[in-house]
């Protein structure tokens, strides 16, 4: 067997092994990263899991989320806290992907509602930026049930 061949068969089997912890070790930091997020409020596991499946998974995202949702928007040519309703449409809508701070320009708080109901506000410095998220436990599990942004 040609050396080539053998370090072929050898490697890229060790490389896929290690692929797939570091995607378990990922997730479960993304767990820990959410927990420590969570300064006032312990968040159920369920919500955990669902929460990061929802930013990872664009087929489950679409599928938990009440369409037309339910939100608000800025208003045009108004100040910054002028907020008016808004239903979000399936056609219309454009992923929602995992929290990043950009280097704590943004934070993130969880508020514990209910046991079936979580919001999520993320903020700007200054305020200059707000975005809340409503997630509710209905018959099939958690789904994203309100959203506004500014």
């Amino acid at each position: 067997m040609s050396k080539k061949l053998f370090l072929l068969l050898f490697i890229v089997p060790v490389i896929a092994l290690f692929s797939c912890k570091n995607g378990s070790q990922s997730q479960i930091q993304d767990t820990n990263k959410i927990k420590a997020d969570t300064s006032l409020n312990k968040l159920p596991d369920d919500f955990l899991e669902f929460y990061i499946k929802f930013h990872h998974d664009s087929v489950f995202q679409m599928n938990h989320i009440t369409f037309p949702l339910e939100g608000a928007i800025n208003a045009a040519g108004t100040k910054r806290d002028s907020m008016i309703p808004y239903r979000w449409r399936k056609e219309k809508w454009q992923l929602h992907h995992e929290f990043d701070s950009y280097n704590n320009i943004f934070t993130r708080r969880f508020y514990k509602f209910s046991n079936n109901m979580i919001i999520e506000k993320i903020t700007g410095v200054n305020d200059l930026f707000k975005m809340e998220r409503r997630f509710g436990k209905l018959h099939d599990g958690w789904n994203l049930i309100y959203y506004s942004v500014n």
